[in-house]
């Protein structure tokens, strides 16, 4: 139970604490409201940023810290899996209602958010197993939790973010809509199941307009989903500002799960070079300030990893260029490796 709050000196927080309000640094968000402090983040209030007193939650169970501070990656996936056979349950039943309700998702919101607190474990999850071939539950939950995260690093308050997570959660379920011999197809679609495929955002739009006292964010947000900064999506071609925002943060979340599962439009060297598309889609397509965001928020969960290199050799990662995101330094038993002067070594994967 989270409830009482209260505001400690940087020399007594403590691994685990749960903070309570959303801890800003330069107009950005270091650490969102509710989520536990880690060794890293302890490290950065301590040694890199002025900042006097973090309010926390006081009351928070013992239990439950330790619970959000030893969640495994191996943890997560299995309560992915199974919220992903939830989810195809729920879409199920929508499906067959003439006029679609709200209250399963509501209740499956609630439900996913719980476990978005462990958010070291949730992207190393996400890097490290993707969505696989699972193309709308899996790769909704995945794309569920980014989006919550990155709306937090945002800075959304509850009710947006709740909204927030019924478009993620909703965003991709015209695909049930689909022929799936088009979207489970191996090799190149035709230019025909191309203009087909593409039609999801607007069956899904069509569907979930009709639940009722559902805030109109969420539709739009699912038909918009797949809109692009410069005009370059589908389904309407929109521009800038005419996007949603909620749309424009499942955008990063939903590229975040293809390049980590193997089904982005160029070949994709392992975790890093993931990252880098992401920053030069971010350039011209995706929402720049959120993209930012989103890289400056997620690199802290690739310091102090260990990954391992084309040539089989594993380092640990101690520092990360954002100007050179794919480059980072490495280090082993021999020494450092300045990556950014490698010019045939990638980084093929973490280590968990």
């Amino acid at each position: 139970m989270l409830s009482e709050k209260k505001s400690l000196p940087i020399n007594e927080l403590q691994v685990g604490m749960i903070s309570a309000s959303n801890i800003f640094f330069e107009d950005k968000v270091l650490l969102s409201d509710g989520f536990a402090i880690t060794d890293s983040i302890l490290y950065k209030l301590k040694r890199i940023y002025i900042i006097d007193k973090v309010e926390v939650y006081s009351d928070t169970d013992p239990t439950e810290v330790l619970r959000i501070k030893s969640k495994t990656v191996n943890e997560i996936e299995s309560t992915f899996n199974d919220f992903s056979g939830n989810l195809a349950t729920i879409f199920n039943t929508m499906s067959i209602l003439r006029v679609p309700a709200i209250e399963e998702v509501r209740t499956f919101s609630r439900r996913i958010q719980e476990e978005f607190h462990s958010v070291g474990s949730v992207i190393r999850n996400i890097i490290f197993y993707g969505s696989g071939n699972d193309q709308i539950y899996r790769h909704t939950i995945n794309v569920t939790a980014i989006s919550y995260i990155l709306g937090k690093w945002i800075g959304l308050d509850s009710k947006e973010l709740n909204l927030l997570t019924y478009s993620a959660i909703l965003h991709d379920f015209g695909k049930v809509k689909l022929n799936k011999s088009i979207l489970y197809k191996k090799g190149k679609l035709t230019t025909n199941e191309v203009e087909i495929y593409k039609t999801h955002p607007l069956l899904g739009y069509n569907f979930v307009k009709q639940i009722p006292y559902l805030d109109p964010s969420v539709s739009q947000s699912v038909l918009m989903h797949h809109e692009r900064m410069d005009g370059s999506g589908y389904p309407l071609h929109v521009k800038g500002d005419k996007i949603p925002r909620f749309a424009k943060i499942i955008a990063i979340a939903d590229l975040f799960d293809q390049v980590n599962s193997n089904r982005y439009s160029k070949n994709i060297n392992g975790p890093f070079e993931a990252l880098k598309a992401i920053q030069d889609e971010g350039y011209l397509k995706l929402d720049n300030e959120y993209c930012n965001t989103f890289l400056k928020g997620i690199v802290n969960y690739y310091m102090g990893e260990n990954v391992l290199l084309s040539n089989n050799q594993s380092y640990k990662v101690i520092k990360i260029h954002l100007n050179d995101i794919a480059k980072p330094l490495l280090i082993d038993s021999k020494g450092f490796l300045d990556f950014t002067k490698e010019k045939d070594l990638y980084i093929k994967k973490l280590i968990i």
